[in-house]
């Protein structure tokens, strides 16, 4: 009777904490009230006479926001072709390159891409394209330096991507002001070096508000070598409780497109796994009782009762329901895991279940074979040769506004397996860039947050790894923003993906609120930010 009595104890507790996070939520949504649409003109005068409010560089949908990339881009093209003093400008070069990803040969058409560099870039709407910007420009430093080129990208983890893009639109905006100020003589004394802009390396994502793609894969989990993916298949899924915690992460019956009831024991069999299963099939148990009906079967009756009123009242009524069952969830485990390891759950990538969390995938998806043949064909970096920083914008975790730089031992890894003084040389250039961030303040971050890091020492498979960004050559960071408390941003992340696999619920608008805060002071602070380490970039 007594541990009857501290259960319900508990539950009434969590829910109480439930409620009173998503009324915090409610009132926060409140103070995110969309803006007032601002006429930001794509046109030549336009860009040069009413883009004086930087909320022009903000967008409320993808469309918007690669209409705006790619007009950009097609000015500062028509900038070097219209300039008669070759060299007089600040770009010198700019070609572009669009990659639908959603083509139905992709192999192919990859394959047929050309680097376009004269006539405008178009747009085919409703259609996902990662689109790519190559600029060769004269920025600081001595000419006879050693060269470091760039790659800014957006838009990974999709929802997240209107922060990058912004960065991205002021950086594309000023240098198209800076061109059109510029009436002197060319000044070849700076050093010319590329600058690759990526944006939107997940469309999909960025047009729905998700931080997977189209097929629920997260592609900062799934940049892996051939030999790794054999091994994270044939790897227990239950390797930091994902199974374990399953009816928190995924809270929903996943049945996928062809009707039937998905197994983590099967799942584990077909990777690979031969260690005991056990507690997969125990799982396997649960759900498939819960989806014959099992303890739900007066549920099931409330909600054909409620079916009767109204779609709104329903479909309002499963919102709140939903977000006050996952938060209590989540709640309760952070309190019996701790919040390390509830994150390190959550973020950690799993290759067995298509529907859940942190979906890593089975091979590389077609938006990272996009960054792939735009850093080796379009960009031509040579691994061998070219030193590239690499900066991939996220948006989440870290104190609202600041930013944490976060380098997940791309180089590291390179470091310490050559010890010879030829790699202590090669990798001098990364210790210098990093000293001078460190000097600046801003080494790992504007306001340094070290909860940022914890909980993801078993992540794998970063867009900025050594897969594309190869040590020591290549050095690759993620700058984080910080936007809600890590409890919110995860039950963000279960509710919407829990919708996305239940049709027709969708919960788009919540993620949205997690990853793409719109209050003004937080716009104003993370463009600051990222043009920060951006400007750092180019100084170096």
């Amino acid at each position: 009777m007594a541990t009857s009595g501290a259960s319900s104890v508990r539950r009434h507790v969590l829910a109480a904490l439930g409620l009173a996070a998503l009324g915090h939520i409610a009132y926060i949504h409140t103070l995110d009230a969309p803006k007032p649409v601002y006429h930001c003109p794509l046109d030549s005068d336009g860009l040069a006479h009413h883009w004086a409010d930087e909320n022009c560089y903000w967008s409320s949908s993808y469309a918007e926001a690669r209409e705006k990339f790619v007009a950009l881009g097609n000015r500062l093209r028509e900038q070097v072709h219209q300039s008669r003093n070759e060299g007089a400008l600040k770009v010198l070069v700019a070609q572009s390159m669009q990659y639908d990803i959603g083509a139905e040969d992709f192999a192919t058409h990859i394959k047929s891409l050309q680097g376009n560099d004269v006539e405008p870039q178009t747009i085919f709407p409703g259609s996902n394209t990662v689109d790519a910007l190559l600029l060769t420009i004269r920025g600081k430093g001595k000419g006879d330096g050693e060269n470091v080129d760039i790659i800014h990208s957006s838009g990974t983890h999709g929802v997240e991507g209107y922060l990058g893009s912004a960065v991205q639109l002021r950086f594309l905006h000023e240098l198209f002001l800076e061109n059109q100020n510029l009436h002197r003589s060319p000044d070849n004394s700076g050093r010319v070096r590329k600058i690759l802009l990526i944006h939107s390396v997940n469309p999909y994502g960025m047009r729905h508000h998700r931080r997977t793609n189209e097929n629920n894969v997260d592609l900062n989990r799934n940049v892996l070598d051939d030999e790794t993916w054999s091994e994270v298949l044939k790897r227990d899924p239950n390797y930091v409780g994902a199974v374990d915690g399953d009816w928190t992460l995924n809270p929903f019956v996943p049945i996928n497109e062809e009707g039937e009831l998905f197994s983590w024991a099967d799942a584990a069999r077909r990777g690979g796994f031969e260690g005991d299963t056990t507690r997969l099939e125990r799982r396997d148990e649960e759900v498939a009782k819960a989806a014959s009906g099992g303890d739900n079967g007066a549920k099931k009756n409330a909600l054909a009762l409620l079916d009767e009123r109204p779609n709104e009242v329903v479909a309002w009524l499963e919102e709140k329901k939903t977000i006050l069952m996952v938060t209590a969830s989540v709640l309760y485990q952070i309190a019996v895991q701790g919040f390390v390891n509830g994150k390190r759950m959550l973020v950690s990538p799993q290759y067995h279940k298509p529907s859940g969390i942190s979906y890593g995938g089975f091979k590389l998806e077609n938006s990272i074979l996009a960054v792939q043949h735009a850093i080796n064909e379009f960009a031509a970096f040579d691994a061998e040769k070219d030193r590239v920083l690499w900066i991939d914008v996220h948006t989440g975790l870290g104190r609202f506004g600041d930013y944490t730089t976060l380098m997940k031992g791309n180089w590291g890894k390179g470091m310490s397996d050559e010890g010879s003084r030829d790699s202590d040389a090669k990798h001098a250039w990364i210790a210098t860039f990093q000293s001078r961030l460190a000097a600046a303040g801003m080494g790992q971050g504007a306001s340094y947050d070290p909860g940022v890091s914890a909980g993801y020492d078993a992540s794998i498979g970063f867009v900025t790894d050594a897969v594309l960004c190869p040590p020591p050559m290549c050095l690759g960071l993620n700058q984080e923003f910080g936007t809600r408390p890590g409890a919110a941003m995860a039950v963000a992340l279960i509710v919407e993906n829990s919708g996305f696999n239940s049709p027709p619920r969708r919960y788009g608008a919540l993620t949205s609120w997690a990853f793409y805060p719109k209050r003004l002071s937080w716009r104003r602070k993370t463009l600051r930010g990222g043009m920060e380490m951006l400007r750092a970039a180019l100084d170096f």
